[in-house]
Order: C-alpha cells, then sequence, then structure tokens
C-alpha cells in the first residue's frame, strides 16, 4: 500500500511519518506550556522553520520548477520536501531560539528529540516502492474520436501517464501545470480520463482550451486496477523503454516533472 485514500483525498503513506513527527512536535509543546510556558511558540515556529526548510532544500534539486512560479513553494500539500532539510532546519532553528531562552532548553531539545527519532523510525519502516522494471501495459483504450489505441504506442521517449476525471478538485488545479509540459520534446504525456463520456471529457477540454495530444478515456476505470490507483489524480511515470520508473498519487507537482525529466535525460546522454 502506497497511499491511504480518506473520501476524496489521496494521502501518500511517504508523508506520514513527517505529519507524525509535527503532531508530536506541536502536541509536546502545546502540554508542556505550562511547565515551560512559551515552548508553545517555540513549537509552532519550529515546525514552521522544519516545513520551509524541507521545502526549499528539495527546490534546490529542481530550481526550474520554482524559478518560474516561485508561490507555489507554499503550496504545503504538494508533494516535494527533504527530510535532511526538515531535520537540519528544525536544529537550526532551536539552537539558536534556546540560546536566548535557557529556560525553555530542557523542554524544547526532549520535545525535538522526541519528535525526531519517531519521525525516523517511521521512515524508516517506510516501505520502499519497488517498480522492477515493470513495463508500460499494452492495454487498449479509446480516443476522443472514438479510435482505440494501445498504451505501447507512445514508447519511445519518457512518458507520463495521468489518471484524472474533470470531478476531481486536485486533478483539476494539477491540470495547468501538466498541460505546459504538452509539446515538450522531452516527454510525453497521455491523460486517461475516468469514467467520463466523451461529450463531458471533450466539453471539459475546450471550456479550459486544454488541448492534450494524448487523450484517452478508459469508460470502465480498468487503468486505476492496472496501475494499482487507490484514488485520483494518480500519475505513473516510464523511461524511454517502457519501464515503470516511478508513480505518486495524489496531486502532483511541477518539481516532481522537472526532477523526472532532468534523470531521464542524464540517463539518455549517458
Amino acid at each position: 500500500m502506497e497511499a491511504i485514500t480518506l473520501g476524496p483525498l489521496i494521502l501518500p503513506i511517504s508523508r506520514i511519518p513527517g505529519l507524525v513527527a509535527l503532531i508530536i512536535l506541536l502536541a509536546g509543546s502545546e502540554l508542556y506550556n505550562k511547565r515551560f510556558p512559551g515552548l508553545a511558540r517555540w513549537g509552532w515556529l519550529t515546525a514552521l522553520a522544519a516545513t520551509l526548510g524541507a521545502r526549499l532544500v528539495y527546490a534546490a534539486s529542481a530550481p526550474s520548477a520554482y524559478l518560474s512560479e516561485p508561490w507555489t513553494l507554499l503550496y504545503f500539500w504538494q508533494p516535494g520536501y527533504s527530510v535532511w532539510g526538515a531535520i537540519i532546519s528544525a536544529a537550526a532553528f532551536t539552537g539558536f531560539y534556546l540560546y536566548k531562552k535557557p529556560p525553555l532548553a530542557i523542554g524544547g531539545i526532549t520535545n525535538l528529540g522526541i519528535a525526531g527519532l519517531v519521525g525516523v523510525a517511521l521512515l524508516l519502516l517506510t516501505p520502499n516502492n519497488a517498480f522492477n522494471n515493470e513495463g508500460l501495459p499494452n492495454q487498449v483504450f479509446t480516443t476522443l474520436d472514438g479510435e482505440e489505441q494501445q498504451l505501447t504506442q507512445f514508447q519511445g521517449k519518457p512518458i507520463i501517464v495521468n489518471l484524472w476525471a474533470t470531478w476531481c478538485p486536485p486533478c483539476r488545479r494539477e491540470m495547468p501545470m501538466l498541460h505546459s509540459y504538452e509539446g515538450d520534446e522531452r516527454i510525453q504525456l497521455v491523460m486517461i480520463n475516468q469514467g467520463e463520456s466523451t461529450v463531458a471529457v471533450d466539453h471539459y477540454l475546450r471550456s479550459e482550451g486544454f488541448d492534450f495530444g494524448a487523450v484517452l478515456l478508459d469508460v470502465h476505470q480498468q487503468a486505476g486496477q492496472i496501475f494499482s490507483a487507490p484514488g485520483l489524480p494518480a500519475t505513473v511515470f516510464y523511461n524511454a523503454k517502457g519501464e515503470q520508473v516511478d508513480r505518486h498519487f495524489g496531486e502532483l507537482s511541477r518539481a516532481q516533472i522537472e526532477r523526472f525529466i532532468n534523470q531521464q535525460t542524464s540517463l539518455l546522454d549517458k
């Protein structure tokens, strides 16, 4: 299991260690605030520092994704965090903050240590995705023109397969970002709509001004089972050979696409 479905929301398992660590940090600082007045303020500021540090360190690995849209750094619901960035930022801020407020040192260091140890322990217990070079499914879908098309026809360049629906809010949020890569010679986008009619899909795309070159219809929603997707949106990444190299369940970020493109470009250049 790589994600937990909470109604219309998808929570990737990889985010749970960080969320648990933040909850412990904030709960502990609030709980012991009476014993150590001011600890709650430290807890919230440390959580903010850890979150921003994790985002900034991650952004440094894909700067082009954020230089054009720097405000997306604050889209905290999107993926893209560095574990080491969070740890170093939280520790550095705590050292600076507690240096000026020695009475909070015992409570702050203890609280941060417990939160950090639990978070790291959960991270180590979280299973990594194992793709084993799983190939692009030889599945047939229907185009908006009513023609049948196999996914394997798109092999030859790195492929991003996105499962979406017009009723899915995260799908709609990430659609403009995905559309910005349409026509990018480095990748092939394949947009597979789940369970909707040709009329509904065509109307939505036209009304939003999206002209994706590869839009497929999955009326019977077989793709969800094929790609083991717990919900929408779901994105699966393939290399030029049609081998699965990554996947993400939930809203996608530009940084993920840029990292994928950079990785595949470097491999092709070798």
